[in-house]
């Protein structure tokens, strides 16, 4: 019985590290950009759009590489070193999807009681869709920046 091979994108260390800079930078303009007001000239709104899609497919792509692939397969496929790896990720993971929810929740009660900009309903929803991906990428985005790039990747 043969074992199928998942997709998985390939990336280098500093491809993966460039990515999640650039997908947290999308996520947060477009998405957070959204949420406080879509900019009134219709270029501006476009642009806010593409890198709301730039900041999903960016997820997506990290989430489909090696990393986010190293994140998700089974602890009986890995060795020890790599579990570790993976679980400390998702530790970290954790405790970084944590603290950007319970600021959020301050955030929320501040805002309620000090008349503070609170987003509608239609904003709230961009907000939650960038906290769902960037958890999502958030597991292959830590493992890209602990891993050691290869001696010869380094100096280019």
């Amino acid at each position: 019985m043969s074992t199928a091979t998942p997709f998985e994108v390939r990336l280098s260390v500093a491809a993966a590290r460039g990515l999640s800079i650039f997908v947290y930078a999308a996520l947060l303009l477009g998405n957070f950009g959204v949420a406080v007001g879509v900019p009134e000239p219709r270029i501006a709104a476009l642009a806010v759009s593409l890198l709301k899609i730039a900041g999903l497919l960016g997820a997506l792509i990290l989430f489909l590489s090696s990393y986010g692939q190293l994140s998700q397969k089974a602890e009986a496929d890995l060795d020890e070193r790599e579990v570790a790896i993976r679980n400390r990720a998702y530790v970290l993971t954790h405790q970084i999807m944590v603290a950007v929810l319970f600021l959020g929740f301050l955030w929320v009660t501040l805002a309620d009681k000090l008349g503070w900009w609170l987003p509608g309903a239609s904003d709230a929803a961009d907000l939650i869709t960038a906290f769902g991906l960037g958890s999502m990428a958030l597991p292959a985005a830590i493992l890209a920046w602990r891993d050691r790039a290869p001696a010869d990747e380094e100096g280019a």
